[in-house]
């Protein structure tokens, strides 16, 4: 029996309210607010576009989470291109493509996320133009994200890039020194009302923090955690001091070549498993060995090592839309029980370990 994805969960947290915003971002967040406020209005579709950990995902969230108890009943589908693939190509080997049309065509709204997925699947794609067609027509929203703008992405159709670049494109800057502040009081905040706890880390130290780490909202969040840790393991508070030895800590640790290392011993720990070489790893074979151990090096180097999509893309001599597609290949796998692939990435995972402590 066929069954039928559900669309993505949209946590509670994410919402208008626990968006913080500054000028780097302030103009997508009041058109995504008010897409939300007047769905199928002047602004559709919306596409929402910036770096990792810039707010993209969080605003399409915000949107799908204000719109579902507003639409009287119609389906608010909030999903990644990737699980719009799987379920195109789980309805059409099954012959079921009826029911897929008409849960997407006439959906109250269609959020989708991670749009360059789709770059090399023709078929998705096509279905994807009348589905963003059927719904313009009945003035159903439309909310696209990706990394980057329509016109940046590689690998897609004229047809679906023509309604990619018909939308209003926002893009997400990374945010200012007052902005991370902001962001960094919030998500103590939150921390703090989830585990009922009070206190907490000093402005100063907060300020210091804010100031010195400049990056992605979850780049913040990774350097509030490592200054709660670092206070609680000397057991003392978190001081504007001991802030700025955590951010000199973690700047130093991005531009340290440790980074260049453990790319080559991620990269050397795959070529080992699979017995391949590194210039068969970056070559055009598609030979299936070889394929699963590129797909597992995006995976691996992005989950990892830290690096961007387009990062990995230059490691590997492949585009950005290709390593997102692998990514999502490997992490579908694991998200499905696949034992194997599980036992495949502990594997790799040692044998870096092993290398790096060597």
């Amino acid at each position: 029996m066929l069954r039928t994805p559900q669309p993505a969960a949209v946590c509670a947290p994410v919402t208008f309210r626990t968006f913080v915003t500054g000028p780097p971002n302030a103009l997508a967040y009041n058109v995504a607010l008010t897409v939300a406020r007047s769905p199928g209005g002047v602004y559709n579709p919306l596409y929402l576009s910036g770096g990792p950990g810039l707010g993209k995902s969080h605003l399409l969230h915000a949107i799908g989470a204000y719109l579902m108890p507003r639409l009287n009943g119609a389906e608010v589908i909030v999903v990644s291109a990737e699980g719009f693939c799987r379920e195109f190509g789980a309805h059409l080997r099954q012959g079921h493509m009826l029911a897929f049309r008409r849960r997407y065509r006439r959906a109250g709204a269609l959020l989708l996320d991670d749009i360059a997925l789709l770059a090399g699947r023709d078929a998705a794609a096509e279905e994807l133009v009348h589905t963003l067609d059927a719904l313009r027509e009945a003035n159903r929203q439309i909310v696209l994200a990706d990394e980057q703008g329509p016109s940046a992405l590689r690998g897609l159709s004229d047809r679906l890039r023509s309604r990619l670049e018909a939308s209003l494109v926002m893009t997400l800057g990374t945010p200012d020194e007052a902005t991370r502040c902001a962001s960094l009081r919030q998500k103590l905040q939150q921390g703090q009302e989830e585990a009922g706890a009070r206190g907490g880390v000093p402005e100063e130290a907060l300020a210091a923090l804010g100031a010195r780490v400049r990056g992605s909202v979850r780049d913040l969040e990774a350097a509030l955690a490592s200054l709660s840790a670092e206070a609680a393991a000397h057991g003392s508070p978190a001081t504007a001091a001991l802030a700025a030895q955590v951010a000199a800590e973690i700047n130093r640790a991005a531009r340290q070549p440790r980074g260049r290392t453990q790319v080559e011993a991620v990269l050397q720990a795959i070529c080992d498993y699979y017995g391949v070489s590194r210039p068969l790893l970056v070559s055009k074979s598609r030979e299936m060995t070889v394929a699963q151990a590129r797909q597992v090096a995006m995976y691996l180097l992005r989950e990892d090592a830290g690096l961007t999509a387009t990062q990995v893309g230059q490691e590997l001599a492949r585009d950005h839309s290709t390593v997102l597609h692998g990514h999502a290949r490997i992490a579908s796998a694991l998200e499905g029980g696949d034992a194997i692939m599980t036992v495949v990435l502990d594997s790799i995972r040692t044998s870096v370990l092993q290398r790096e402590t060597a």
